[in-house]
């Protein structure tokens, strides 16, 4: 049968729109071709509008790539930049630098911190291992950020032994902390035979408990207390036995004896009476302790009323050097 000519209309259009017509439609009424009509359309232009949907959204995808990717690529040139604050060792003199050689190495002009390294240090007109500005036991520290130096009056870089003349004279210890060791004019007055905890084992000073005992009953003039207390570093009696690692050593017990050989030093008594005790929770500084180690919740380490706190010698005004991040006159006779 031929198709009606409402039907090749149909045809055509449906060509005309790429819609794919092989067979002629069925008889029906004319209402129901619009409605045919009308659904082609309908169709088309939602299929349309899918394909310009989607064009819309690459679009938007697109822009919003390039956008993030710009400003990721700001932000991290800004970075590379302005950096994030002064650096130690990267050759660049920054604010809070006195120098900076591009390396963090000492002794060689310009310190591991980026400071000028001190002068030598005089103690009593001299001067001594510990203050000489020489890295003579070759440990990669010198003087006084050497944990075995005591103080610039120290003249033994390698052990706690300070080399002094007059120490332990006649097994006696005097203020060990002073700048005049065993002369015994600070009157304080110990005797290492007295000590149960044999300290001068090596240095011929053993333990005797024969010896005098109205020398090894200690009692401590007012005039020793005042002179000698306030100089000795937390951790440590007046005669020089200070806890390190949790045990008592005896500093000037061997050649040996240092904070890497702990093993070579003698243990000792703690004298109590005649002592500053180190309270780690009140911010300070223990005796053998760097000060990375000072308490996370602590900014500076806490020091007796009249000193002041300090990290290494520089911090320290002239005439004083820093000692369990305190700051401790030189010359103390």
């Amino acid at each position: 049968m031929a198709c009606p000519k409402s039907s090749i209309f149909g045809i055509a259009l449906g060509l005309g729109l790429g819609l794919s017509l092989t067979a002629c439609p069925s008889s029906t009424p004319s209402g129901d071709d619009e409605v045919g009509e009308d659904t082609a359309a309908t169709d088309t232009a939602s299929t349309l509008g899918t394909d310009s949907s989607g064009s819309s959204g690459e679009s938007s995808d697109t822009a919003s790539t390039t956008d993030t990717d710009s400003t990721t690529d700001t932000a991290n040139t800004t970075d590379s930049t302005t950096g994030n604050g002064s650096e130690c060792g990267n050759g660049i003199l920054e604010q809070g630098e006195q120098c900076d050689d591009g390396n963090t190495v000492d002794d060689d002009g310009c310190q591991a911190d980026c400071t000028f390294p001190p002068g030598p240090i005089e103690c009593g007109g001299q001067v001594y291992a510990c203050g000489d500005e020489i890295d003579n036991d070759r440990d990669g520290k010198v003087d006084l950020d050497d944990p075995e130096c005591i103080s610039p009056c120290d003249d033994n870089e390698s052990s706690f032994q300070t080399d002094l003349p007059g120490q332990n004279n006649d097994c006696k210890a005097d203020c060990y902390f002073d700048s005049n060791s065993g002369s015994g004019d600070d009157k304080c007055e110990w005797n290492l035979k007295c000590d149960p905890e044999n300290p001068g084992a090596e240095i011929g000073c053993e333990y005797d408990p024969e010896f005098n005992p109205a020398m090894c009953m200690v009692q401590l003039e007012q005039d020793c207390l005042d002179f000698c207390v306030p100089n000795v570093p937390n951790g440590c009696d007046c005669f020089g036995c200070c806890e390190v690692d949790g045990q008592f050593i005896y500093l000037d017990s061997s050649p040996n004896c240092s904070l890497d050989n702990l093993d070579g030093c003698q243990n000792c008594t703690f004298y109590e009476d005649c002592a500053n005790p180190c309270v780690p929770e009140e911010c300070e500084l223990c005796f053998g302790q760097d000060p990375s180690e000072l308490d996370e919740d602590c900014e500076e380490p806490s020091c007796p009323e009249g000193f002041d706190s300090c990290i290494n010698t520089a911090d320290c005004p002239e005439g004083f050097f820093c000692s369990t991040g305190c700051c401790y006159p030189i010359d103390i006779e």
